[in-house]
Order: structure tokens, then C-alpha cells, then sequence
């Protein structure tokens, strides 16, 4: 099993550096996001459901 733990300070803008990319490249089987200074309305559908 896979589990991947990242403080992304802002989840908008590290989907703007790449985040969705890395994050298939890695496929974890869990995956902990921290500080992502969002609320559910703030995120498109590729950022709620990768």
C-alpha cells in the first residue's frame, strides 16, 4: 500500500505547478493533503475527483 502525506499550501496553485500530473504519476493508494485553503466550491471537478 501506498500513502503519500503533502502540505500543499494552497491547493489552486499547486494544481497550477503540476500537482494532478505528479499525482497519477505516483497513483498512491492514499493520499493525505494538508493546508489546501480551499472549500468544496473553490475546487473544479478534476481538482474534488482526480
Amino acid at each position: 500500500m501506498r500513502i503519500l502525506s503533502w502540505n500543499v499550501n494552497g491547493i489552486r496553485a499547486a494544481v497550477r505547478k503540476g500537482f494532478l500530473d505528479w499525482f497519477h504519476a505516483e497513483a498512491p493508494d492514499v493520499i493525505c493533503l494538508q493546508e489546501i485553503k480551499a472549500t468544496p466550491n473553490d475546487l473544479t471537478k478534476d481538482m474534488a475527483n482526480p
